[in-house]
């Protein structure tokens, strides 16, 4: 994406990031396709969702994130692969953690059960909606837009 529209562009993601107040996951789930609410988190660039599940199938490779405002004028999606978290991997309970702070904060209720799963979405290819223009994005401009201190020390650096 162009610099003069990624400054443009930019403050728009990082608040849906803040203050978004509805997120949806599309993905498919026990050999159905399924949409649920999801509360969110990033971390590195990734994405991190708590999902129900109900059976033993093995989880869709790619899932599609929607993330908006209030008003529904400003919305990004994100077309991601998919992995499972297990319990084993060393990420498991800091992102478990890291969702039940946000869940308390907007006052949703975390339930862990044993059929429920951990998703990491890692973005593909993303759109950003917002006053009727339409933007494609890329991971970069998404980890430049949430993380602008890092991307700087590392332009400076080369």
């Amino acid at each position: 994406m162009p610099e003069s529209i990624f400054k443009q562009v930019s403050l728009d993601i990082l608040r849906l990031h803040q203050q978004a107040i509805r997120s949806l996951i599309a993905t498919k789930c026990c050999d159905e396709c399924e949409v649920h609410d999801a509360v969110f988190i990033t971390l590195d660039g990734r994405y991190y969702v708590w999902l129900p599940c109900m059976g033993k199938s093995p989880q869709s490779e790619t899932g599609i994130l929607l993330i908006e405002d209030e008003d529904g004028n400003t919305r990004l999606s994100w077309v991601a692969d998919t992995r499972e978290v297990k319990q084993k991997d060393s990420l498991y309970n800091r992102v478990v953690s890291a969702l039940q702070r946000k869940m308390q904060r907007t006052k949703n209720k975390f339930i862990q059960s044993a059929n429920a799963r951990l998703l990491e979405l890692t973005p593909q290819q993303g759109r950003l909606t917002t006053n009727s223009e339409d933007f494609s994005l890329s991971p970069h401009d998404l980890m430049k837009a949430l993380y602008p201190a890092t991307h700087q020390i590392g332009e400076f650096a080369l």
